[in-house]
């Protein structure tokens, strides 16, 4: 079988493929690994594995990307680098070897040796004994070309069938990492992702594959099947039209998948353009979640009582109704959705794609007064009392 690359739209069934093809490997006698990114997705897999199936098992096992690294690629083949015992991983917010602050390098922190040999203070932590997350990827590729890719023929012996979730959020080494495993594994790879929900990022530094562009380009080149995943269960049409606009042509476009509607809120669908003037009114008759920038954002417009997420946490999440805050980056595709997003503003357009298909039902975007006319979205008012 060949490796396959699956591009899920937003609210397109992604982790019931993922639950569904593993159970139907495991009925087999086959034995499943899934790899993915954030603690929440780990969590979901395995809640709806134990649905689906009915009971756990140890054929169906699920991993972080960090962990899966430390645990399966560098650990037990690291003595080809480093002799001392790597205990565990520690989170990076920021890259260790700059000053904060600044981007002065750290004495004593290249990659390399005089010797040629690998720097341990590059990889790990003062003392040897954790692994930076921020270099893990790094770490396991340097393993791998070591050991000429022991790792990924133990992993082919160990499962019949290997996925990698949340791909979007992969960059640099990460995919030094799916090159090594792709080129030796016996067991079919499949890659599963939205690269317009890319919000987050794995590794430091500038080490292409960045843009979704490039990222596509990679698994392309790597061999993967290119298939996608159209049909969105979660949004209605209005939404899903909408959010295709964000990347205009780029991807296939989307089919909505809703077909009953609670009656109750029926009488409020669509997408609407909500004042600044009337922010506290559409919250008071809506009760939408509201989607924002960071928790600075709109901190003079919205009420005490709103509920709010930031873009970024909301990934994943679905709502009945969803108002946006747009940033001033994404402004102009509120107004006319003419003007594509430049091409160094990939960021505020997936994460304005992000808070798009949170909705269910309805969809507001805050805009300011002198603003909110003439635009392609119809002004909400105040329904008469």
């Amino acid at each position: 079988m060949s490796n396959t690359l699956c591009i899920a739209g937003a609210g397109s069934g992604k982790t019931q493929k993922i639950i569904t093809e593993s159970i139907a490997e495991i009925e087999r006698g086959g034995k499943v690994l899934v790899v993915t990114y954030t603690t929440s997705n780990q969590q979901e897999l395995r809640r709806r594995f134990l649905e689906a199936f009915g009971r756990s098992s140890d054929r169906f096992v699920v991993k972080g990307l960090f962990s899966f690294y430390l645990e399966d690629m560098v650990r037990p083949y690291q003595q080809s680098l480093f002799a001392q015992r790597i205990d565990g991983i520690f989170f990076n917010e920021r890259n260790p070897h700059l000053k904060p602050g600044s981007t002065y390098m750290l004495p004593g922190r290249k990659e390399q040796l005089e010797d040629k040999s690998y720097n341990p203070d590059h990889f790990l932590t003062q003392g040897g004994t954790k692994a930076h997350t921020g270099f893990l990827a790094k770490l396991a590729a340097r393993v791998a070309k070591a050991t000429k890719n022991a790792a990924a023929i133990r992993l082919g012996d160990i499962y019949s069938q290997v996925y990698f979730d949340e791909v979007q959020d992969l960059v640099g080494w990460d995919y030094e990492m799916l090159k090594a495993l792709s080129k030796v594994m016996r067991s079919p790879i499949t890659c599963v992702g939205d690269f317009r929900q890319t919000v987050y990022e794995t590794t430091f530094g500038h080490k292409a594959p960045q843009t979704a562009t490039e990222k596509i380009a990679a698994f392309k080149s790597m061999g993967f099947k290119e298939e996608a995943l159209v049909r969105n269960w979660r949004c209605i049409q209005t939404i899903c039209t909408i959010a295709d606009a964000v990347h205009k042509g780029a991807y296939k476009a989307t089919e909505s998948a809703v077909e009953n509607i609670p009656p109750e809120l029926a009488h409020h669908l669509g997408a609407f353009i909500v004042k600044h003037s009337d922010v506290n009114d559409y919250i008071a008759a809506y009760d939408p979640m509201v989607l924002r920038w960071n928790v600075t954002s709109g901190a003079k417009i919205l009420p005490a009582q709103a509920r709010c997420y930031n873009f970024g946490s909301s990934k994943g999440l679905g709502f009945d109704r969803v108002l946006i805050l747009p940033a001033e980056s994404q402004m102009h595709f509120v107004l006319d959705g003419v003007a594509p997003f430049p091409a160094d503003a990939e960021t505020a357009q997936n994460k304005m794609y992000v808070a798009i298909t949170r909705a269910r039902y309805s969809l507001g975007f805050i805009v300011p007064d002198k603003k909110a006319e003439g635009l392609r979205f119809p002004v909400w008012t105040k329904p008469l009392s």
